[in-house]
């Protein structure tokens, strides 16, 4: 959500209304995992019930989705089929894809490939990520490769992402930041809903469940005398006594962070937002680094981006916590390769858009 926001906002600011196409991806979303219906899937997503691992969703929570969007994005009707996406070629002027795993192959959909666009010279992709080091394995990397060779103006997050990219196109792409990091702290301090949450605190925020990173972060957190605030992921994550029993919708996540004298977290975009926000970080791997379907490429390379490896706990060094406790996050270093990225990053999204809606007779 808070990327929409962000490269709407990007879009906006270079001169151009910027409207969501309303799509859900139930529509065209194909699982290259084991499929949907099959009894390894039923019996997997049963234990995860049993177990408390099912996201957490309630009406609150919900809710505070709904009013984000109503109030900061602009969308169009929802789309009832994927063939109905082919109408907006006679709405806009340029589309954009990104950001995030739009590219997996492993959820593939060629839609977020801008397969519904007539015009290959109106398609920009601004950071979209694959997810993953290679895509071989996949059984849509035929069409994969298909759809990223229709594109005249790709920019992905990762370095990964543009290894794949010039390996089927024969053109390095650009990389470029995350939408999240093209606004400022004080921008997005803006979008930012008041929550309670007094004295000096740590956000533990984990999209994994992994028990070893839950209490290397706990005992930072202790050591360094912080009161724990959890951002429940999980249902069974509201059963902690240090999880925020009050929904939370992504305002309240902007002010979390913002305010937390510590980060523990292995979430991308919980890295990101300590970053925007200069709060002191530190990052876990979600993901076995062994496992043929880790995803922790993209923290990787955000942490070299910025010059930040340090700031990595690794599974294999979580008992050398000692370095965490004593050591902060060292942002002298780290804001000035971000700010000059920013301006990479922009100038990209300007030039793209600027060819993308170039046409004979005038500048559209």
């Amino acid at each position: 959500m808070l990327q929409a926001v962000a490269l709407n906002k990007a879009v906006q600011q270079l001169g151009y209304d910027a409207i969501d196409i309303s799509y859900d991806p139930a529509l065209g979303r194909l699982s290259h995992e084991a499929g949907d219906g099959s009894l390894v899937v039923r019996i997997k997503n049963k234990a995860k019930y049993l177990y408390g691992l099912c996201p957490l969703q309630n009406e609150m929570k919900s809710q505070l989705f709904s009013t984000f969007i109503k109030d900061n994005l602009s969308l169009t009707e929802p789309v009832e089929a994927k063939a109905d996406l082919r109408q907006f070629n006679h709405c806009f002027n340029a589309f954009v894809c990104g950001s995030d795993q739009v590219w997996s192959p492993r959820c593939f959909d060629s839609t977020y490939y801008l397969d519904f666009v007539t015009d290959e010279n109106r398609m920009v992709a601004y950071a979209p990520s694959f997810g993953c080091d290679s895509i071989d394995q996949y059984s849509s990397v035929d069409s994969i490769e298909t759809l990223l060779n229709r594109f005249n103006h790709v920019a992905v997050r990762e370095t990964t992402g543009a290894d794949i990219v010039e390996k089927y196109t024969g053109h390095r792409p650009t990389v470029v930041l995350d939408p999240t990091l093209l606004l400022t702290a004080e921008t997005w301090k803006q979008f930012a809903a008041p929550v309670e949450e007094g004295g000096p605190y740590c956000v533990v925020y984990f999209l994994g469940d992994n028990g070893d990173n839950w209490k290397a972060a706990l005992t930072i957190a202790k050591s360094k005398g912080l009161r724990v605030v959890a951002i429940p992921v999980f249902n069974r994550d509201l059963r902690r006594p240090y999880s925020v029993q009050y929904p939370v919708g992504p305002g309240e996540f902007l002010s979390l962070i913002s305010n937390a004298e510590l980060v523990c977290t292995d979430s991308f975009h919980g890295m990101v937002f300590s970053t925007i926000f200069r709060r002191d970080y530190i990052a876990f791997e979600r993901f076995n680094p062994k496992s043929k379907d880790s995803q922790n490429t993209r923290v990787y390379s955000f942490l070299e981006m910025t010059g930040a490896q340090d700031r990595l706990l690794s599974r294999n060094n979580l008992k050398g916590i000692h370095d965490f406790i004593s050591r902060t996050t060292e942002f002298s270093r780290i804001v000035p390769r971000v700010d000059q990225k920013r301006i990479e990053s922009i100038d990209y999204l300007r030039r793209a858009l600027a060819e993308a809606t170039f046409r004979e007779g005038g500048d559209l």
